[in-house]
């Protein structure tokens, strides 16, 4: 898991160096365990790691009530900018966008699809 683990740190860095907008991405276990972190913010990453697991938890159990099926992903938005989580495999990606607007929202999608592409390649 530490080759794994340090596969995912160097993939979530070059994800925020070369992506507009964003900032900060976690990976994190299901049960909140932080795997790989990159931020430009001053927030403790393990802390985040345990948040995000925590609400794409509260998203399936919504979705799984309410619609008999998984959430694809959780969005928590406010007036200064959204994180957008998604369920990996076993992991939960989160990435943080400050100062984005709604016309954001769509692009900050696309790249978390290929961020998940990238981070599927790295758990083969």
């Amino acid at each position: 898991m530490e080759r794994t683990s340090e596969a995912l740190s160097k993939v979530v860095r070059d994800f925020l160096n070369n992506v507009e907008n964003i900032s900060g991405v976690y990976i994190a276990t299901l049960d909140g365990l932080l795997i790989a972190h990159a931020s430009r913010i001053d927030a403790d990453p393990d802390r985040v790691a345990a948040m995000i697991a925590s609400l794409s938890a509260v998203g399936d159990r919504v979705s799984k009530e309410l619609l008999n099926e998984d959430s694809n992903h959780v969005i928590v938005q406010s007036s200064t900018g959204y994180i957008v989580i998604k369920r990996v495999s076993d992991l939960v990606v989160g990435i943080l966008v400050q100062g984005g607007d709604d016309s954001t929202i769509g692009l900050t999608m696309l790249e978390l699809e290929r961020l998940i592409a990238t981070i599927q390649k790295q758990l083969r």
